[in-house]
């Protein structure tokens, strides 16, 4: 998976989610992201964090993204 389709994929959490990929290893299966969604308003971190390993739960059992690191924010 590029990191493209990672950013493609997190931003469907909702309209106006933004995100930056980097992938850590070259191999495009580890990756840091940043994100910032109106999804994650009022949401605790833990609570944000499996918003995002949801969208991209599939990709994570099979193994394609083997690893995520994150930082999450709401616009505020």
């Amino acid at each position: 998976m590029t990191p493209e389709q990672v950013k493609a994929r997190i931003q469907t959490l909702a309209p106006g989610t933004d995100a930056e990929i980097i992938d850590l290893t070259g191999t495009q299966d580890h990756y840091q992201a940043i994100i910032i969604s109106p999804a994650f308003e009022g949401k605790m971190m833990i609570e944000q964090h499996r918003m995002v390993m949801g969208v991209l739960q599939a990709e994570i059992d099979s193994g394609e993204v083997h690893a995520l690191t994150m930082k999450t924010f709401s616009p505020a």
